[in-house]
């Protein structure tokens, strides 16, 4: 690496940035950090938990009974943009302008597939009445074939001074059509379920992370989505909204491993990825919260599934901390004489079915007092039945067994155990889950403490024509919750629907 210029050296000190962390960013970049110990995939009974059809109604009356007795609030990160979604539209205009094109060649192409589906089922996607009402008031387009049509909506779709929804966040991108042709996006479909987890009236709080230049946009929202409420489904809703810190933006390193640099030749920065929303999370005044993605929603009746797996949940993460809380109460007393043998079987049941009490030059209270103090996750897993990129995984660390959350990004391609381990995974996070983040004191834990800082994440994407090696912090709940207290809860796929592309929306 050529040395940090005269200019780099003023442009950290004018951004606040330190010098020790850029060139610690540097050495990890360069190094990478896949996980460096022996892991082994938590599968169904060994790690992962069906909950039976009993357990499953006792945590759902669980959480009714008890939900008022902590406050709750859901998190939902919301600032990714939509142009990804838009892909398939996008490498189709470029298709098109190529020499020779041939249409019906390319629908029957491997990469004409999705094309081909919004083709012949263009007038499924929610917002086509919108799109179809300005081509057809729009005298000056002379409309001969489907396929022309389909070009002039594509076009419509994507041009910044027509609809633009690629310059939209995904959030605010019309998802659905209610049974009266109304349209709703995804941000209105999180409060709907807010409110669902909420009560007669109050909506649970929800707080989303945006980019600060939408934030006008999602306020506008929130009236338009007042003002389309029946009168049976009014509440108060309180909305938050926070922002990725700019400190949090990492760099990343051209192929001759240098900085990458901007126009002007500063050192570039990207945003940090979803761990750099550990610093978001950790202001939150809350119990108890959700995480969710913003685009695994559905509307209404329909998310119902949904709903009621977010209250079961809710309601068997209670059933958990209320018996840690009991131990706490006894164990924070050194001179106490509590069963360990049943602390011990508990532990045993819910977190490492290996576990010893090990002192090792500690008081034996103190050590249980250790493992139980943290933060406390419910994470629900679906059974994968495609390509397999991370998910739920056993590793060793100081304590024993614990269960975490590993990108395949975070896995040494060359490590054959840690590949056979990935070849072995059943489950994959859809990113639903259940977060306690107070201890038996009613105090809030300070989540840094229980993060993993060399479970960064290192990978290749490219930038224009050039490869680049990008940095993200440790993932918001992979290494970011690394020492948490986790359990692991399959769910239905029905509580599963994500939306990575336009296509996604053709339900």
């Amino acid at each position: 690496m050529k040395a940090l210029t005269e200019a780099d050296h003023e442009q950290l000190q004018n951004s606040n940035r330190s010098l020790e962390l850029l060139q610690r960013q540097y050495e990890c970049l360069v190094h990478g950090s896949p996980v460096d110990k022996a892991i082994k995939p938590a599968t169904l009974g060994h790690g992962i938990q069906v909950l039976s059809a009993q357990a499953t109604t006792d945590a759902f009356h669980y959480f009714n009974q008890y939900k008022d007795t902590r406050s709750w609030m859901k998190f939902v990160p919301a600032s990714g943009a939509a142009s990804r979604m838009f892909a398939p539209f996008f490498n189709y205009q470029e298709e098109k302008n190529k020499p020779n094109f041939d249409f019906d060649a390319y629908l029957q192409s491997p990469s004409g597939v999705l094309i081909r589906r919004l083709f012949e089922e263009l007038k499924k996607l929610p917002f086509y009445p919108t799109a179809y009402k300005q081509i057809i008031e729009n005298s000056s387009i002379p409309l001969t074939t489907d396929r022309h049509f389909f070009e002039v909506f594509i076009r419509l779709v994507l041009d910044e001074n027509e609809l633009a929804y690629p310059q939209l966040p995904k959030a605010l991108i019309p998802f659905f059509n209610d049974k009266d042709g109304q349209q709703w996006n995804a941000f209105e479909a999180q409060l709907l379920e807010a409110a669902k987890l909420g009560d007669l009236h109050q909506a649970v709080p929800v707080h989303l992370t945006i980019d600060k230049a939408h934030r006008s946009r999602f306020e506008a929202q929130e009236k338009v989505f007042q003002s389309k409420l029946p009168s049976k489904q009014r509440r108060e809703f309180k909305v938050e909204y926070s922002f990725q810190h700019p400190l949090t933006d990492t760099p990343y390193l051209d192929e001759e491993k240098e900085w990458g640099r901007d126009e002007v030749g500063k050192i570039d920065f990207r945003k940090g990825g979803h761990g750099a929303l550990l610093e978001n999370l950790n202001r939150l005044e809350a119990d108890l919260i959700w995480i969710k993605n913003i685009d695994n929603i559905l509307l209404n009746e329909a998310n119902a599934e949904g709903e009621k797996w977010m209250k079961i949940l809710g309601g068997y993460l209670l059933q958990i901390q209320n018996q840690i809380f009991d131990f706490l109460e006894v164990l924070q007393h050194p001179n106490s004489a509590p069963d360990r043998e049943s602390i011990c079987r508990f532990i045993r049941t819910h977190f490492d079915r290996d576990y010893r009490l090990a002192p090792q030059g500690k008081l034996p209270n103190s050590v249980l007092y250790d493992y139980l103090n943290r933060p406390l996750r419910i994470c629900g897993m679906i059974p994968n039945s495609g390509a397999k990129g991370g998910g739920p995984f056993w590793k060793k660390d100081a304590r024993g067994n614990t269960l975490q959350i590993i990108e395949g990004v975070e896995l040494d391609p060359k490590n054959a155990a840690h590949q056979e381990a990935l070849a072995q995974s059943t489950h994959f996070n859809p990113v639903l889950m259940v977060c306690g983040i107070t201890n038996h004191k009613g105090e809030k834990f300070s989540l840094y403490d229980f993060r993993d800082e060399k479970r960064f994440m290192v990978s290749e994407k490219s930038r224009g024509a050039t490869k680049i090696k990008i940095l993200e912090w440790p993932g918001l709940w992979n290494g970011g919750m690394a020492a948490w207290n986790t359990l692991f809860i399959e769910l239905p796929s029905a509580t599963f629907h994500p939306v990575k592309t336009i296509a996604d929306l053709v339900r």
